[in-house]
Parts: structure tokens; C-alpha cells; sequence
């Protein structure tokens, strides 16, 4: 795709949408910057916003650098060690010219002033983040394993969530431009992301902690000295909730992350700060104080065991009190540690009078549900009011695909449609469904005048046995003769193979293609010498099931046919219809898809006709 590029003089604002997140812990506002070493706008804009890094709080900012294969020659090295997390960064925005950075996904700016960023910075920077985000690392030679803990503070409506893991180097350097704008320098440079660019999806719910554990090998290409590790979490569309590194000074977070309480009437509930891990040297104690939001005469924090914390890590206590006159409502409890050194660090609790959150959903990606009338497809939290009701329905069936989702119950052991009344117990409630497989058949060549029978078409419940049978294992078809030869089964449990019935569980959308070819594979010369006369034998076994053996012998060349019939002299399969050379041959004859009974075979030749009987027991 060409690629258009601007000059602007002027930094210019494409979008603006900041959040109105409710407070929650520290942020760390998150630039991405899409570059080339072949752009010469990049390297005009470029030092502004590496002046803003370098002057910026390490604990409120950290950037990432993506390059582009454009402009021509499209030749950027930072790019080529890595087109695929670069190209997928690139398309998750959309971006078409460069330079173009992005703050916490919400802003993008074609360049600017370091004033510009410093402004878009502060918007940004004042919001504090649902999720606090500790990242812990060893390293070991040139391998490092690292954890990310993933703790989310307060509500977010739409709580799901992408973690993504990138490893950069901060700083790359080059004696000489390896492009063509004359930069030397490139600052944050994007060199793997784990899984992939794609990331890992979560649902990020209050109070829950999600842990996720990397590890990858320092690359003879980098600098070891550089390389350091970054985790960002974007939400649903694009905003990015927090980012984080590795602990500069102190790691701060609360829980549990929210209490519900009664309203008109004294109530309390307990809550602990904690400091779970510091900086290597770290040793200054934290002082916490804190703020009601919004401010309500009635409510009152108190740390009942002091407010300091000196040893790590460790915790104190906080108790939220709240009386009679207090209305019903979400408040907010702000917990700001600040260090001897003036590190500062945020975390929340939430204090819900007469609310509670309810989390709803299903156990399958993207299927349909309802709230009180409105329908969802993904996760959702809700703040209701205690002894409110509300109406939830599962849809049912939902066919997404080769799959197809029935309505088996409710976490909660409720009806499809049900209505529930909200109360003080932390409450989810969940649609649980069973998955259907479809199943499909297809013939080889394609068109060939056969059915499949046995559901094909249809989807079908996990686990249960399906049997597939062809109308016909002999078939005339543009102006050839096309005989049975196997299937070909794909996916987990099917069936390959030469039997002319394909059975098999149903564990996964399955796809069984009959191939027939103009060869009777069912027909081997068994006898190289040149039989004496023609013969048509006996079947063995007979009686059998579901399978026996034909035999017969060829005297001269000439056209042959085996026909089976049943008692009425119905003609039911044609085995052998061809030219055949003097030898001894043998068919293997498959009633499986045939009625127990009595049936007849035939052979014909320009010389020689028989018939003989056989038994079919099942």
C-alpha cells in the first residue's frame, strides 16, 4: 500500500478523547512513536520529544519506538530484525504516515514541540489508572524471566483488556546513519514482543490479580546494557490503561479493591495498603495519607496501626467508616504513599454504600447475552443498587462459525430469562453453553453424483459418534468410471482411511473428503502366472461381517464386471467394472453400509459368466 506522508510544521492533533476513568492507582502515560530512518520529517520532530524523555519523571512515562519500511528505500534495519510486531503495532492504529506518536492510544500528534508533548503529557498524566502494574525480573547470563502482576483497582464497564510484553532497547546507536534522514541515534527501540504482537487477552475485574510470566534470550545483536522490559495494558477499543517497567523505587497497591456496605446506618469495613517489593538499595519509609472522592463529611479513614511503613515489604491497615447520614453512592478512597525521599505513589479503595459491582458474561468468546433489554458480547461490570432487580437472558442456540452454542445454565443455577435482586455478596453471573461441531463432506473429484449421508451439514453435540455413508461407491462422472478409494479426515478424532463407512467422535468441526479415483483400488492380481481357465470362487468368510474377500480368475484380456444383488435380484453395488489382463485377482467387498441377508454375486466377461451366493450377519 503507498503510503502517504506529512510535513507539518505544526504539530497537528488528529484525535483527542481523554478518558473519564475513575481515580484509581498510578499512571504512567504510554508514547508510541512510529519512525524510519529513511524519514526525514522523523528526524526534524524526533529530538523534541527525545528532549521531553529525557527530562520526564521515569516513574510517570515510558515510550516505545515502532519503525516503518517507507518511506522509499524502505530499507530501516530496526524495522527488517522485526516486521512482523512492527507491522501489527502499525495496523492496530491505522497509521499511514510517519512521524506519528501516539499518547496512551487516545492522542496522535504528527510531531511537535517539546511544549506540545509537555501538554498532552499533563492531560493525560493527571488521570490516574484502574490497574496498578508490578514487573519483577532475573537475569541470568543472557536469559531473562520475568513476572508481570496485573492488579485491577476499580470498575471498568468494559473490563476487557489486551497485556502486551515488548522488549526494547532504549537506546540504539550507529556510527553512520543506516538510513537516509542522517539520524545516528534512535531512542526505545521496539525489538520483540512475546507472545507476539497481538498480546494476551484479560478480563480485568476488581480486586482480581492477573500474573503472567515471560521469558526470552538476550539477542547477540543488542545491547545487554539497553535492553530492558515494558508492559503496557491497552483496553477495548484502544486506550491504554497503564504501562509499567521495572520498579524504580517503591511498588504500591490496596485490597481488597472494593467493600459494599449498608446505607442509613454506621457502618465500616477493613482494608490493607500494601508494599510488596522495592528497588535493590531502596530503604526510605512511606508515609500514607488519604482522600475521600468525591469529599463526604460522613465518611472517615483511619490507619489504625499507624501510617508509616519502614520494613518491605510489608502492610498497614485502613479502616473506611461511614454514618447514617452518608447517601447511597460509589466513593472513592485515594491512598497516597509518599517516601522520605519524595517518591510519590497511588493507589485506591473503593466504598460502595448501597451499591455493589456485578460482573456478567458467558463462558465462550463473543456470544451474545442480555442485560435488562440491551445486548451484550463481551464482559461487563455493573454498579447497581442494593435490593434493585435486574433481567438477564442467554441467548439460545448462536452459531459463530463452524460452531454452534446451546444455553446449558446459568452460574447462579437460574433460568434462561431470569430476573436477579442485587444484595451485599460479591456476585457474577456467567452463561455457561455447549458446543456443537459442524460436520462436512465433500467429494474428490468435486461433483461427483454421490450423497454423504450420516449429518453432514449439520453441527452436532461434543463427543457424540458419527457415521458417514456413501450412496454409491462406484460412480460414472464425465464420461469415467470413478471408484471409492479412501477419506481424508480433518480435524481432532476424524476419520482417514479405506473403509466406505467413516465413524468417529465428534471433538472439534470435523471434515471428511471421499476421494474416488479411476482406479479400483479394491482389485489386486494376487497371481502373476496365466490362470488356465476363468473362475469365479467362493467368498471367505462367508457368512461375515462386515467385510469378505472375492476372488476369481482372468484367462484371456477382456472387459469384467462383479455385480452384487440382493435376494430380490436387486442390483445394490457394481465392485469391478474394467478392462483386466489374464491373473488371479481378489476384490475386498465392505457391506458395512448394507442390511444383514442373503446376497449374490455375478461375474460377466466376453467369455465366462457365474454367480454365487453369500451371507451377510450382523
Amino acid at each position: 500500500m503507498k503510503s502517504i506522508f506529512y510535513i507539518l510544521l505544526l504539530a497537528a492533533v488528529l484525535f483527542v478523547n481523554f478518558s473519564n476513568e475513575s481515580k484509581a492507582g498510578d499512571r504512567k502515560v504510554f508514547i508510541e512513536r512510529f519512525t524510519s530512518s529513511t524519514c526525514g520529517p522523523c528526524a526534524a520532530n524526533n529530538p523534541s520529544l527525545d528532549a521531553f524523555l529525557n527530562s520526564a519523571d521515569p516513574n510517570k512515562v515510558v515510550s516505545m519506538s515502532y519503525h516503518m519500511n517507507w518511506p522509499s528505500p524502505g530499507n530501516d534495519p530496526m524495522y527488517l530484525a522485526n516486521t512482523a510486531d512492527n507491522n501489527t503495532r502499525r495496523s492496530n492504529y491505522g497509521v499511514n504516515a510517519i512521524p506519528d506518536w501516539f499518547f496512551d492510544g487516545l492522542t496522535s500528534i504528527f510531531g511537535g514541540s517539546v511544549s506540545t508533548v509537555t501538554n498532552l503529557f499533563n492531560a493525560r498524566a493527571d488521570i490516574l489508572s484502574p490497574v496498578t502494574i508490578i514487573l519483577s525480573e532475573t537475569r541470568t547470563g543472557n536469559t531473562v524471566n520475568t513476572q508481570v502482576k496485573i492488579y485491577c483497582e476499580t470498575v471498568l464497564p468494559n473490563p476487557n483488556a489486551t497485556v502486551h510484553f515488548v522488549i526494547a532497547e532504549k537506546l540504539v546507536q550507529y556510527s553512520f546513519p543506516p538510513g537516509t534522514n542522517g539520524e545516528t541515534s534512535f531512542k526505545d527501540v521496539m525489538r520483540k514482543m512475546l507472545p507476539t504482537g497481538i498480546g494476551t487477552a484479560v478480563t480485568l475485574l476488581p480486586g482480581k490479580v492477573i500474573t503472567l510470566n515471560y521469558s526470552y534470550q538476550i539477542e547477540s545483536s543488542w545491547d545487554p546494557n539497553q535492553v530492558h522490559s515494558v508492559v503496557f495494558v491497552q483496553g477495548a477499543p484502544l486506550e491504554i490503561h497503564n504501562a509499567a517497567t521495572l520498579t524504580n523505587d517503591f511498588n504500591l497497591f490496596s485490597s481488597p479493591a472494593y467493600r459494599v456496605v449498608n446505607q442509613g446506618q454506621t457502618q465500616n469495613a477493613d482494608y490493607k495498603v500494601h508494599i510488596p517489593s522495592v528497588a535493590d538499595g531502596y530503604n526510605s519509609a512511606v508515609t500514607f495519607t488519604s482522600e475521600v472522592i468525591p469529599a463526604t463529611a460522613g465518611i472517615t479513614v483511619n490507619f489504625n496501626n499507624g501510617n508509616v511503613i519502614s520494613n518491605f515489604p510489608d502492610s498497614l491497615n485502613v479502616n473506611v467508616s461511614s454514618n447514617g447520614s452518608v447517601a447511597s453512592g460509589e466513593y472513592k478512597v485515594v491512598l497516597t504513599g509518599t517516601s522520605a525521599t519524595g517518591k510519590v505513589h497511588k493507589t485506591i479503595i473503593n466504598y460502595l454504600v448501597r451499591r455493589s459491582y456485578i460482573v456478567t458474561g458467558t463462558d465462550r468468546l463473543n456470544l451474545s447475552y442480555k442485560v435488562d433489554g440491551v445486548n451484550y458480547t463481551t464482559s461487563r461490570v455493573f454498579t447497581w443498587d442494593l435490593n434493585s432487580s435486574h433481567t438477564l437472558e442467554a441467548i439460545s442456540p448462536q452459531t459463530v462459525g463452524n460452531y454452534k452454542y446451546i444455553y446449558n445454565s446459568w452460574t447462579n443455577g437460574g433460568s434462561q430469562t431470569q430476573t436477579v435482586n442485587i444484595n451485599t455478596t460479591d456476585v457474577s453471573y456467567a452463561a455457561l453453553y455447549d458446543v456443537q461441531f459442524r460436520l462436512l463432506g465433500l467429494t474428490e473429484p468435486a461433483g461427483l453424483p454421490v450423497t454423504i449421508s450420516g449429518g453432514v451439514g449439520g453441527y452436532h453435540d461434543s463427543a457424540s459418534v458419527q457415521n458417514l455413508t456413501l450412496s454409491a461407491l462406484q460412480v460414472n462422472f464425465n464420461g469415467k468410471t470413478y471408484y471409492f478409494n479412501r477419506w481424508e479426515g480433518q480435524g481432532e478424532g476424524s476419520y482417514s482411511g479405506p473403509n466406505p463407512v467413516a465413524q468417529f467422535p465428534m471433538t472439534s468441526v470435523i471434515v471428511e473428503k471421499a476421494i474416488y479415483d479411476t482406479i479400483d483400488v479394491g482389485i489386486s492380481n494376487y497371481n502373476s502366472l496365466v490362470p488356465e481357465k476363468f473362475s469365479l470362487y467362493q467368498n471367505y468368510p462367508n457368512p461375515f461381517n462386515p467385510t469378505t474377500n472375492i476372488r476369481f480368475d482372468i484367462a484371456k484380456s477382456t472387459f469384467a464386471s462383479i455385480t452384487v444383488y440382493d435376494m430380490l435380484g436387486k442390483e445394490v453395488s457394481t465392485l469391478v467394472n474394467q478392462d483386466l489382463t489374464p491373473g488371479s485377482y481378489q476384490h475386498t467387498f465392505n457391506a458395512g453400509n448394507y442390511p444383514s441377508g442373503i446376497y449374490y454375486y455375478k461375474i460377466q466377461t466376453d467369455y465366462f459368466t457365474d454367480i454365487k451366493k453369500m451371507i451377510l450377519i450382523k
